[in-house]
């Protein structure tokens, strides 16, 4: 009784055209035979689909235009690879066209379609090209190659790293409004730290990658485990600080209503650029130097780790001025290494003294939801990017690391991406991305970061420094 076959017949229409499909099936091979026919069927469809688009098109061909025949390409769609016709024209500057191709969002000596390579851009995330490409394969059923992924994922992935500076450029340089973004925050709390990639067949060995959070606090998810509420996360590579900081204010305004946000509680481990990481955003700042960087140096200084312990303690609860005589008096005494350490402590912590105090001995009544850096920084870059002998080009660090960021969006094909044109100019250029890191141009002033820090003249002092007035007051309302 098993061994009889079924006749299956299918009926595709699409507008005016009609395609049938029969096929016997087997009863032992039911779900072989179904996927088979489900993935004719779905090619079929979208071969009518195409022709129907072609046949639409020219009813509609711009006036000056001229047909010049038809051409046959192949297609390697996300149900499998395929073969189509379509029209090919001449505009009035005698430049070939192709409508379809145009509409589909197929380049010129492309395979892949757009969903393909969002597919293999978004499976290159989290693993090897190699692995992305077995993957893919089996997918859709067509053998994808390694380089081909590697294709896809350096394309997707710099088309959204174009975008983004084309619209920086546009908000920064162009005075374009940035829509408001719909989350109510009062407080926010926004960290930053650098990683340092290893690069291949460029001018230098190796290239920093910054990485910022920005959230509205953190829910527990289970015994000692908590997750950042509201996270964004921002991450770049070839920025100056100032384009990062700018980078920072509009994926902020996008996604928060920072209308009614009142302060920003922010954390790092007092690298320059990662303090000032934040300044562009027109809000009250509380800094706080990172735990961890600073439990580290102290048992890296101190060889008794009860002392490193206790050193840390009185700088959180009392602040910098509570160890400075114990610091002088132990840097006289000692010598060598030993004092070389211990100077190399006490600069750490004066540099960033007015980060050192927790918030209620600052008498600011505020949990300090920080310290999730690190681990964002291993989901973003470390576990991608390092180890297992990586190592990149500029061009491919930076696609891979615009991949990571949006990898959910690009895997649900809902990623929208920006325009690259900019109003009154020529098409968007991709910026240099070999640069150096120059902190000379953005060191701090004392005056900014110490006991007066908070009075008025010096506030107004900073918004001059970093030129706060210049941008928002004149051609952005936020």
């Amino acid at each position: 009784m098993t061994d009889e076959a079924v006749l299956i017949s299918i009926t595709i229409r699409v507008a005016k055209r009609e395609q049938k499909i029969e096929r016997k099936m087997n009863i032992k091979d039911l779900e072989e035979t179904i996927q088979g026919i489900a993935i004719e069927t779905g090619q079929e469809a979208l071969g009518m689909g195409i022709k129907e688009l072609d046949d639409r098109i020219s009813e509609r061909v711009p006036k000056g235009w001229h047909n010049v025949g038809t051409e046959e390409r192949w297609l390697v769609s996300s149900i499998g690879a395929m073969r189509y016709k379509r029209r090919i024209y001449l505009d009035d500057k005698r430049k070939r066209r192709k409508p379809v191709d145009e509409l589909l969002g197929i380049e010129k000596y492309g395979r892949m379609s757009g969903r393909v390579q969002e597919m293999g851009a978004s499976l290159a995330c989290k693993g090897t090209y190699r692995l992305a490409a077995s993957q893919l394969s089996y997918l859709i059923k067509t053998p994808i190659s390694h380089s081909a992924v590697q294709r896809m994922a350096w394309n997707t992935g710099n088309r959204i790293a174009d975008g983004e500076e084309a619209e920086r450029r546009r908000v920064f340089e162009h005075g374009k409004l940035v829509e408001g973004g719909k989350i109510k925050a009062p407080v926010l709390y926004g960290e930053s730290d650098g990683v340092w990639v290893h690069l291949q067949r460029e001018q230098r060995r190796s290239a920093e990658v910054r990485v910022a959070t920005i959230s509205t606090g953190r829910k527990q998810i289970g015994k000692d485990r908590y997750r950042l509420e509201n996270k964004r996360c921002i991450t770049a590579i070839g920025l100056n600080s100032e384009q990062w900081q700018e980078q920072i204010v509009r994926e902020s305004h996008l996604y928060y209503d920072l209308s009614e946000t009142k302060m920003l509680i922010s954390g790092g481990d007092g690298n320059q650029w990662v303090r000032h990481s934040f300044d562009r955003m027109e809000i009250s700042q509380e800094f706080i130097l990172d735990r961890f960087h600073l439990r580290r140096a102290a048992r890296r200084t101190f060889h008794d780790q009860a002392e490193a312990a206790q050193i840390v303690s009185r700088l959180r609860h009392e602040g910098f001025s509570s160890v400075t005589q114990d610091l002088s008096q132990r840097i006289e005494l000692s010598e060598g290494r030993e004092k070389q350490k211990l100077k190399e402590f006490f600069s750490y912590v004066h540099n960033n003294q007015d980060g050192l105090l927790d918030l209620e001995h600052r008498g600011i009544d505020l949990p300090a939801y920080l310290g999730g850096i690190e681990g964002n920084v291993d989901k973003l870059v470390v576990h991608r990017m390092k180890g297992r002998g990586c190592s990149w080009r500029l061009r491919g660090l930076r696609a891979m690391l615009a991949l990571c960021r949006n990898c959910e969006a690009l895997k649900q094909h809902s990623y929208q991406y920006f325009p690259l044109t900019i109003p009154h100019k020529n098409n968007h250029v991709v910026q240099k991305l070999d640069v150096e890191y120059s902190e000379v141009l953005y060191k701090t002033m004392p005056i900014l970061h110490g006991p007066d820090h908070d009075k008025p003249w010096v506030n107004d002092l900073r918004k001059i420094i970093h030129g706060r007035d210049s941008l928002f007051s004149r051609s952005m309302d936020f």
